[in-house]
């Protein structure tokens, strides 16, 4: 079994948070939050990994990333320094520092940009209730919310057998 979660970088998530923020339509909590999981299985799918170490949770409205989400409501609160949220609107107020994003990071948000960055939260809904949260979104029982397993995402990409074994073979220290 793969592990759940990669190391999360919270620098690294709020640059890419501030990158988003800058290039997208509809540039509110839930869009960001959709097209952060969008990002991610790009990455996951060209590279081996996630942005920047991120958990996905089943929720209601779809696969949730659960650090960027609480970042999220922290800059509503004015806790995110670079960021801010305006009733749902996620806003930065400085331009993204490229230092902490990979040209591989940078690769795959425009790819996300281009093919999403203009469309309607409705269709970047319907991405983010992809095959892997059906499936968990199915066993959740009573729960709210229950984690994506990494190998439940990663079985939906170009060769699943190969990357499922990477990343259960992977170093992670």
């Amino acid at each position: 079994m793969v592990s759940n979660t990669f190391r999360f970088n919270r620098v690294k998530a709020i640059e890419t948070i501030i990158y988003l923020a800058h290039r997208v339509s509809e540039s509110d909590i839930y869009g960001i939050c959709k097209l952060l999981y969008l990002v991610d299985k790009t990455s996951l799918e060209k590279y081996g990994r996630f942005v920047f170490g991120e958990s996905y949770y089943a929720m209601v409205e779809g696969a949730t990333p659960s650090n960027a989400y609480d970042l999220l409501k922290g800059a509503a609160e004015g806790g995110v320094a670079g960021l801010k949220v305006e009733g749902n609107r996620v806003v930065a107020v400085r331009d993204c520092n490229l230092d902490y994003l990979s040209a591989s990071d940078v690769e795959c948000l425009d790819q996300i940009i281009s093919l999403y960055g203009a469309a309607p939260n409705w269709r970047r809904r319907e991405e983010a209730h992809d095959e892997a949260w059906r499936e968990i979104w199915a066993e959740r029982g009573d729960r709210r919310s229950v984690q994506m397993p990494v190998e439940t995402i990663a079985r939906l990409l170009a060769d699943s057998d190969d990357l499922v074994d990477y990343l259960a073979n992977r170093d992670t220290t």
